[in-house]
């Protein structure tokens, strides 16, 4: 009791000050300790390596493959057709052009994304097919996966629609195809990657975006046939 130590002897209530004063510092030490963890909370110390999110989105799915003789209409083809799809969910506007895009392999390595002029070329010399072989497995499909009566409109509809310069934002997308040589058949796109690099309109700020393509299972060409 703090009486006791009042009647106590001076060395006893030298000694009780001592013990009071020990006592004082380590709460007030304490307490320092609680607000120092109090102003930076663990959730808002800083992650290396975090990235803020992007601004920009991309969406890609491969529509066709170009097929450049009949034998192998039903085959894989290193030549496809890809549709992508850019947009923003700010209130900015971006800029886009064809070279800020690159199309990564799952191997590694680049495809080659032809310019307008090449695409139109490559669209006048082969014919359109389904990108995804899963029509092999429906005995009645047609060759190719697409009705031979509209493989004429459909080129025509994706050489008018290929992926250019444009800007996109304020709830406008920017859509088109992309003609790309994998440089090698492919069964699909699964585990390639489309990166888009585009500016914004203000202050030519660069904005990125990766798609990966999911990887799923892959279609089973029937036995026989050949690749392009």
């Amino acid at each position: 009791m703090w009486c006791g130590l009042t009647l106590a002897s001076p060395v006893r209530r030298r000694r009780g000050w001592r013990v009071v004063a020990v006592l004082l510092l380590a709460c007030v030490a304490g307490g320092a300790v609680g607000c120092v963890r109090r102003r930076v909370p663990a959730a808002a110390a800083a992650q290396p390596g975090a990235q803020a999110a992007s601004p920009i989105t991309v969406t890609a799915l491969p529509v066709f493959r170009l097929i450049t003789t009949p034998v192998l209409v039903d085959s894989p083809s290193r030549l496809l057709v890809i549709q992508v799809r850019l947009s923003t969910g700010s209130e900015g506007a971006y800029h886009f052009a064809p070279d800020g895009l690159v199309l990564t392999l799952p191997n590694g390595g680049r495809a080659r994304v032809f310019d307008r002029d090449r695409a139109l070329i490559l669209l006048q010399r082969t014919s359109l097919a389904e990108a995804n072989l899963n029509y092999l497995q429906q005995p009645d499909h047609p060759e190719g996966g697409v009705n031979p009566y509209v493989r004429p409109q459909l080129a025509e509809m994706v050489g008018s629609q290929l992926l250019t310069y444009g800007v996109f934002g304020g709830g406008q997308v920017l859509q088109g195809y992309l003609v790309v040589d994998t440089g090698e058949s492919l069964m699909s796109l699964d585990g390639a990657a489309i990166e888009v690099v585009a500016y914004r309109l203000s202050d030519s700020t660069p904005r990125r975006d990766t798609y990966q393509f999911a990887t799923a299972p892959a279609a089973t060409a029937p036995a026989g046939t050949e690749t392009q």
